[in-house]
C-alpha cells in the first residue's frame, strides 16, 4: 500500500487520504471473499475500523510515542490515549480500541497481518461457544443509554475524570457499566442485545449463562430470602425494545432477582415465544449467516466502495481494475468449492478467473458465465454497496458518520430482498 503524509484531516476526509487501499497484495482478497471462516467476522470489524478519522488520529499519536519512547508497552500506551482522550469526550467503542493495540493497524489489511497479530487480536474478544447473552456497556454505548433514564443518571455517574499520568503508568482501570438499573427491591431493568439470527435455544442458553455469571448469581443469593409463591407473579416482564442494527435489537427487560432460576429461564422462553419475537426469529433466521455470510459481504461492499472511490468514483475505471487483478482457481479443490457455493455448473479448470464473492450464474443467459461477469454491472450498484458500509459505519463510529434516513434503509432492505431471490 501507499501511506499517504499525515496532517490536518480536510472536512471531505475519507480513510483513502492516508493509504490507497487498492494497492494493498491483499485487497482482491475481500472482493473473492478469502478470508478465513473463523476469522470473518473480526476483519470485518477490522477493516470497518480503518475508516475511522478518530482512529487513525488515535493511531498517529501512538506512533509518535511509540517512535519517542520505543521501550513503551504498546498496550498500556494506547490506554493511556484512550484516558487522555476520554478527558476531552472522546470515547471509542471497544471493538475499535482493541485494534488500536495491534502496531499494525490501521496501516495493514486484516489478511496482511502475521498470525501473532491476528492471534492478539483475537484473543481479546468472546470465544467461549455459548457466551451470556450481552448487555451494553453504558460509558460505550450512546444508544443504550438513551432506552431509560436511570441508565442516563449511571453513565453519568460512572464518568469520572481520568487522573494524568505519565505514558507507561499505572492507569486506573475504566470499569464497564453494563446496562442495568435496579427499579426497588429485588427489581432490576436488564437491558440485553439480542440476536435474533440465533435460534430460540441457543438465546435461551445464552440467558442461561447469563444468570450464571459471579455478578448476577450474587444479586440472586442476595435476593434468595424474598422469594415468595404467589400465584400470578411475573419474574420477568418486557419493558421495550429497539433495533439496533440488522438482526440485533436492545431489548429492555424487567428481572426480579427474587424469583427461582427455572422460574426466570421459563419466562424468558415465553418472552421468546411472543409473536413479535417468533417473527423476528423467522426472518432474520431465513438469511444467511454464520461465520462467514454477512462479514464476507460487508467486506466486499467496503472493498467495491474503496475502489470506486480510489479510481475517482467512476465505475468503469473500478469494474476494469477489478477485472484486470481477477484471480485464478489454484486447484481442482477451489474449482470444485466455488462452483457448489454459487450453484454454477459451468466447466472450469485449473488457471481459470475465479468469480467474485457473491457472484451467481443466470438462469437464462449462458453467454457470460459467472467467473467472467464484473465486479457490479452499473454505477447504482457502487452507490448501493455504499450506502450499506455507511449504514453499517454510522452505527459503528455514529460521531463520525451520519445515520440513514428511514427511506434509506427500508430501500437497502428491499434491495437485499431481491439480490436474496433465486
Amino acid at each position: 500500500m501507499e501511506p499517504i503524509k499525515h496532517g490536518t484531516k480536510p472536512v471531505g476526509w475519507a480513510a483513502s487520504d492516508e493509504i490507497a487501499f487498492h494497492k494493498s497484495k491483499t485487497f482482491m482478497d475481500y472482493l473473492h471473499g478469502d478470508v478465513k471462516k473463523d476469522e470473518a467476522g473480526f476483519a470485518c470489524g477490522y477493516e470497518y475500523a480503518r475508516e475511522s478519522k478518530e482512529l487513525w488520529e488515535a493511531a498517529e499519536k501512538r506512533d509518535e510515542m511509540l517512535k519517542k519512547f520505543p521501550n513503551l508497552d504498546c498496550e498500556k500506551l494506547v490506554l493511556w490515549i484512550l484516558g487522555q482522550n476520554a478527558r476531552r469526550g472522546q470515547v471509542y467503542p471497544m471493538w475499535a480500541w482493541r485494534f488500536l493495540m495491534c502496531r499494525s493497524f490501521p496501516s495493514k489489511d486484516w489478511n496482511v497481518l502475521n498470525e501473532t497479530e491476528r492471534g492478539k487480536i483475537l484473543g481479546r474478544y468472546e470465544t467461549r461457544p455459548v457466551p451470556p447473552l450481552p448487555m451494553p456497556d453504558l460509558l460505550w454505548e450512546p444508544a443504550a443509554v438513551a432506552m431509560l433514564a436511570e441508565f442516563k443518571k449511571l453513565a453519568a455517574a460512572n464518568t469520572l475524570p481520568i487522573p494524568e499520568v505519565k505514558p507507561g503508568d499505572a492507569i486506573p482501570p475504566m470499569v464497564p457499566v453494563p446496562a442495568m438499573a435496579q427499579k426497588n427491591g429485588s427489581i432490576y431493568r436488564c437491558l440485553f442485545a439480542v440476536d435474533f439470527s440465533e435460534s430460540k435455544d441457543r438465546l435461551a442458553d445464552r440467558f442461561l449463562e447469563w444468570l450464571k455469571q459471579p455478578a448476577i448469581t450474587e444479586l440472586w443469593q442476595k435476593f434468595k430470602n424474598q422469594r415468595t409463591s404467589k400465584p400470578g407473579k411475573r419474574s420477568l416482564r418486557a419493558l421495550k425494545n429497539r433495533r439496533f442494527w440488522n438482526s440485533v435489537w436492545f431489548c429492555l427487560l424487567e428481572v426480579d432477582f427474587a424469583a427461582r432460576k427455572g422460574d426466570l429461564t421459563g419466562e424468558f422462553n415465553k418472552w421468546l415465544a411472543l409473536p413479535e419475537n417468533r417473527k423476528r426469529l423467522k426472518k432474520y433466521g431465513m438469511e444467511k449467516r454464520g461465520v462467514t455470510g454477512q462479514p464476507l459481504d460487508r467486506l466486499k461492499d467496503l472493498a467495491a466502495w474503496r475502489l470506486y472511490r480510489e479510481n475517482g468514483n467512476r465505475w468503469e475505471s473500478a469494474n476494469q481494475f477489478a477485472a484486470d487483478h481477477r484471480k485464478f482457481f489454484k486447484s481442482w479443490t477451489e474449482v470444485h468449492a466455488t462452483c457448489k457455493k454459487v450453484n454454477d455448473a459451468w466447466p472450469y479448470e485449473q488457471g481459470d478467473p475465479r468469480p467474485f464473492h457473491g457472484a451467481r450464474a443466470a438462469k437464462d443467459d449462458t453467454l457470460v458465465p459467472v467467473n467472467q461477469a464484473d465486479l457490479f454491472s452499473c454505477d447504482d450498484d457502487y452507490r448501493h454497496g455504499k450506502m450499506k458500509v455507511m449504514a453499517r459505519l454510522s452505527v459503528l463510529c455514529p460521531r463520525e458518520f451520519k445515520k440513514p434516513s428511514p427511506t434509506t434503509m427500508a430501500v437497502l432492505e428491499e434491495f437485499d430482498r431481491l439480490a436474496k431471490k433465486p
